[in-house]
């Protein structure tokens, strides 16, 4: 079973947008300026986290350095965003395991949250310098 079934598929990530956004708003680690247009006009994040735990087969929306290096600007702040996710899915009635398959992939995304590396350009196709002159 994917961990988006364990947490209860997408009603259930939508439900918690409020919560997690709420939490970062108390929280005073968090400058949510940038961020906050995640929660209020766009639905990146609610997708972003659905393809994560496994729901959907591809993510089109920002790129998630683009989409959390706005509000996890060190790793400090960016396990306290990990801490609040987890928060907000896991209140207490779900099995540990869980919890640390979602830790585990927060993991494995921070060097892109933190450190993206520039992506080269991608030529999808060439025309001969001679055509594009006459």
């Amino acid at each position: 079973m994917t961990l988006y079934l364990k947490l209860g598929g997408r009603k259930a990530i939508l439900r918690a947008m409020p919560s997690l956004k709420a939490r970062l708003e108390q929280d005073s680690c968090f400058n949510l300026e940038s961020f906050r247009q995640e929660f209020e006009r766009s639905d990146d994040l609610t997708e972003f986290l659905i393809f994560l735990s496994g729901g959907a087969p591809f993510y089109d929306g920002k790129p998630v350095s683009e989409l959390l290096s706005p509000v996890c600007t060190c790793a400090d702040i960016y396990e306290r965003f990990v801490d609040h996710l987890v928060a907000v899915f896991f209140t207490g009635s779900r099995a540990a395991s869980d919890e640390q398959e979602l830790r585990a992939l927060m993991k494995k995304l921070r060097p892109q949250v933190l450190n993206p590396k520039p992506i080269p350009p991608v030529q999808v196709y060439s025309l001969d310098q001679k055509l594009l002159s006459i």
